[in-house]
């Protein structure tokens, strides 16, 4: 059955969707089940005894057991030229993705009977041209060829707007995570497809949409002139606004909502495919992926900052003062120091007694006169 296939590799779960050929066009986006108790996987690679990487959750099962085995978040480390190291072998980290994508494409092949049209996959937003390529260079590879790589955040919006209205468009997304609310701006021209535009991350969920607006503001348009707003991610109970100023969309599934866009945006790109005339330029939407050229220049690596490491301090009463007022802890001090004078002259004079202290003699007691 003709079907194409969308993936978003996530920080911590993959999810997938995929869309069939129904009469001359492709049904809506269903997720397509990945997990033993969820339709999502985990985004995990285990390396077992005999050199096999398993996917998934039979991944994470396995590396609940032994973790040193255990390989995470590849997905973002594409571009690093440092391989991820598991008991001494190196593992480029697109090829992780890559093992990933074809875990979840022999599943759907085997469900559907073949491989997909097209395929959608996700990658972070700050991603450039270097790293996108290099991820198409792995996968083409592998034998994935048609494929189209969008932002999380583009594919978001391809579940609910998938194709932007005439003029120019402006609509947001809001993705939750772990580490707060991941807040993009899209613009749209014509026929360009959404393309990612002003960001924040990890902002607080309840300062999203505001934070959106603010975005918004910056592109002289209003709350009301958004084309719409998609929340997705793990979208917490009662984040939806009550009366937003604009439309605002989240699927029943908020966490499938990128794979469900990106099957979505793959069912466009397939029946662009075989479109007489391809547009003239390189868009999110409609990338001219078949065709790979040279890799461009890395992008330079992110400065480290490096700590130093401070030794505890010795534990004893004058280190008291220092966790002290400096003003404070030079009274202490001053205290201190007369009161050691005060004890010494108090001790000599004990030791001398009442009376005038002898004077020494320098006679020697054999020779009966001084």
């Amino acid at each position: 059955m003709p079907y194409v296939l969308g993936i978003d590799v996530a920080q911590g779960r993959t999810h997938a969707a995929t869309c069939r050929r129904q009469g001359p066009g492709w049904g809506e986006p269903e997720p397509l089940w990945l997990g033993e108790r969820s339709p999502a996987a985990a985004s995990a690679l285990f390396l077992d005894d005999e050199g096999y990487l398993l996917t998934g959750d039979a991944a994470a099962q396995a590396g609940a057991r032994t973790p040193s085995r255990l390989l995470t978040g590849f997905h973002r480390r594409i571009g690093d030229d440092v391989p991820m190291l598991v008991e001494g072998e190196a593992f480029p980290p697109e090829t992780l993705t890559t093992v990933l994508v074809e875990g979840i494409a022999e599943h759907a092949a085997n469900l559907f009977g073949g491989t997909p049209h097209h395929l959608v996959l996700t990658h972070p937003g700050d991603w450039g041209t270097y790293r996108r390529d290099v991820l198409r260079r792995a996968l083409a590879d592998a034998g994935f060829t048609a494929v189209t790589l969008v932002p999380g955040s583009i594919a978001a919006l391809g579940a609910h707007l998938p194709v932007p209205g005439p003029g120019a468009q402006v609509a947001g997304v809001c993705e939750f995570g772990a580490d707060g609310v991941n807040v993009t701006l899209a613009t749209a021209t014509g026929a360009s497809g959404w393309q990612p535009g002003a960001s924040a991350e990890g902002v607080a969920p309840a300062a999203a949409l505001g934070t959106l607006f603010a975005l918004a503001g910056t592109t002289s348009t209003s709350p009301k002139g958004l084309a719409g707003v998609v929340f997705c991610g793990d979208v917490p109970p009662h984040a939806l606004p009550a009366r937003p100023p604009c439309p605002v969309f989240a699927g029943p599934v908020p966490p499938a909502t990128a794979a469900l866009g990106a099957a979505a945006l793959a069912a466009l790109r397939a029946d662009h495919r075989g479109a007489p005339q391809e547009l003239p330029v390189e868009t999110t939407l409609l990338p001219k992926v078949d065709t790979l050229s040279e890799l461009g220049e890395r992008p330079p690596r992110p400065p480290v900052e490096i700590t130093p490491f401070e030794l505890p301090e010795r534990s004893g009463p004058m280190n008291l003062f220092r966790r002290r007022r400096p003003l404070a802890a030079a009274v202490l001090v001053l205290a201190a120091a007369v009161s050691a004078v005060l004890i010494t002259i108090t001790a000599r004079e004990a030791t001398a007694g009442p009376g005038q202290s002898p004077t020494p003699s320098h006679c020697a007691p054999s020779e009966g006169h001084c």
